[in-house]
């Protein structure tokens, strides 16, 4: 998805991205005009109201969840996918490993296009907007369409785009982003021009990590990065909280660490060909991001129900990892910040025992 409102004439955002778009529902025309039909459903969703508070996004999910996007494995969102030269991606940590792949097989490819951070970008934890240890994937806080996927319904999410390294571009939200600006400074650096050319290659990035999705018979989600992750954020609140006691968190971790790397072994390594455990595998792989949502959702704003990652209370745009517990501990309150700590252990444990589920009719129950 992408949105197509702007604050003026918005070259850069969000048309950038909506050009993108319009070249992969045109590549994606072709494929069918040539008899091809995806093995899972692909949504192609043109927001408007993004400006305004992600309206178009937020009301179309909420309508739709329980028709269409009960079983959605992701959502790969774009906004303003050109405004630089430099890639970053921000992205539900179990998706890290699709996006290296996707960038692998370009870059080994003719359609590829050198950009400035090559050859797979900053990457950035969706959930806190840290910096992975991989070569680089963020974490999804707020600011876009992606919110009331992954923070509401618990979708795993990927958003990327090429930008400044240094700095927001400047002419952000202002009369000045224009065909004339994006033409000329819009793309890498002192090449006008490039901007074109990036869009046309974010354009083959999107389309095909979302034929990826579609078409691989094991959804390509790798849950043991996601595991690494959650080791990352029980040492950060470990670091400013001594009081607290962390050790069902870090039970529910190492249980949920444990299950992703057998889920791995069964699913991704070693593939059984039976239909029923394909099916099993991509029930586990691609709903247990579910199991990370609260059905009371966060302090103070229970719109917000998942516990692994939210935007900041104060922080803007910016994630925050397990948010109830920073929350509370930023202001002080360590009796909330202590049931937040249960709160997120039992969300971690659930979505443990759901990876390893060995029952035939593994159903996700959703949000419970």
């Amino acid at each position: 998805g992408n949105h197509r409102d702007a604050w003026v004439y918005g070259a850069a955002d969000p048309n950038s991205g909506t050009a993108a778009l319009i070249e992969v529902a045109g590549g994606f025309g072709k494929l069918l005009k040539s008899g091809w039909k995806p093995l899972r459903t692909i949504y192609l969703l043109s927001w408007s109201g993004e400006e305004y508070g992600l309206l178009g996004s937020t009301g179309w999910a909420e309508l739709n969840y329980a028709k269409l996007l009960k079983r959605a494995a992701v959502y790969l969102n774009v906004d303003t996918v050109v405004s630089g030269g430099t890639l970053s991606v921000s992205a539900t940590p179990a998706l890290t490993s699709i996006w290296e792949q996707v960038l692998g097989d370009l870059q080994d490819s003719s359609h590829y296009f050198e950009f400035e951070n090559e050859p797979v970008g900053r990457i950035l934890d969706a959930n806190v907007n840290w910096v992975m240890n991989r070569p680089d994937i963020k974490m999804l806080g707020s600011g876009s369409d992606y919110t009331a996927f992954l923070d509401h319904f618990g979708i795993a999410s990927l958003d990327f785009s090429f930008n400044k390294e240094s700095a927001s571009y400047g002419v952000y939200h202002s009369i000045y982003d224009s065909f004339a600006w994006i033409d000329a400074y819009g793309g890498m650096d002192e090449k006008p021009g490039s901007s074109f050319q990036l869009i046309a290659f974010a354009s083959k990035i999107w389309g095909l990590l979302a034929l990826r999705m579609a078409e691989t018979k094991i959804l390509p989600f790798n849950h043991t990065i996601q595991s690494e992750a959650l080791l990352h954020y029980t040492a950060a609140i470990q670091e400013q909280a001594v009081s607290l006691d962390l050790s069902d968190l870090e039970e529910a971790v190492h249980k949920y660490k444990k299950a992703a790397k057998q889920v791995h072994s069964t699913c991704q390594t070693n593939i059984s060909p039976d239909l029923l455990d394909i099916a099993k595998c991509n029930e586990k792989l691609g709903l247990t991001e579910r199991k990370f949502l609260d059905n009371e959702g966060l302090p103070e704003r229970p719109w917000f129900k998942h516990v692994l990652q939210a935007p900041g209370l104060y922080l803007g745009y910016a994630a925050e990892a397990f948010p109830g517990i920073q929350q509370a501990l930023d202001g002080g309150n360590y009796k909330l910040a202590q049931e937040q700590v249960r709160s997120v252990a039992t969300r971690i444990h659930a979505a443990a025992v759901f990876l390893e589920s060995h029952d035939e009719s593994s159903s996700i129950n959703e949000r419970n």
